[in-house]
């Protein structure tokens, strides 16, 4: 078992250094060496965890991608159970991310990611699908839930690539609203 756990301190050591280098560097520079002097480590260290870079873009992808699920899952574990709590969640979840500029940095290195790496593009638009069927679920309209999730996400991409963002105070009013569209009493009917 040590090795087991030395092995998993030395990956979460690499996913460290990887996230560090892209928030200061971006992904140009998020290279083999980089990442094993970044990490403290031989090169040869680094390929023993990672045979290539693609398998590191990959194993990155899905390291933020459980982080980002287990912060969901911990936020829906403290919803109610009223229609839209998943719902909630997701959308808390996704404003506590964009809320921090460092993991807008990094966040943004990773979706630049996807367009060289398409196995990381299928494996983001996987997650996506999954936590759509989750959307669909959560006992609200799925078309407005679906709604909902799409200004959530325009509201992410928009920090993201700093595409005219809101300043914080408006921010906040629009994170009030996006909430409370995920409550059943506010849907207006059809």
């Amino acid at each position: 078992m040590p090795n087991s756990s030395k092995a998993s301190q030395t990956r979460q050591r690499i996913f460290d250094a990887c996230s560090r280098i892209l928030q200061r560097e971006g992904l140009s520079n998020l290279t083999l060496e980089a990442v094993a002097d970044e990490a403290d480590l031989s090169k040869g260290g680094l390929l023993y965890h990672f045979p290539n870079k693609v398998a590191l873009i990959e194993a990155l992808f899905e390291y933020h991608n459980n982080k980002f699920e287990e912060r969901l899952q911990e936020l829906a574990s403290q919803e109610d159970s009223k229609p839209g709590a998943w719902l909630r969640a997701y959308a808390k979840a996704s404003i506590e991310q964009m809320s921090n500029p460092d993991n807008v940095s990094l966040y943004a290195s990773l979706f630049a990611a996807e367009e060289r790496y398409t196995s990381a593009h299928k494996l983001m638009r996987n997650k996506y699908v999954d936590w759509q069927k989750h959307v669909d679920t959560c006992r609200l309209d799925p078309d407005w839930a679906m709604l909902v999730r799409f200004a959530v996400d325009g509201l992410w991409f928009a920090e993201m690539h700093r595409y005219a963002p809101p300043d914080q105070e408006r921010r906040n009013r629009i994170v009030s609203m996006i909430l409370d569209l995920t409550h059943e009493k506010n849907i207006p009917s059809s």
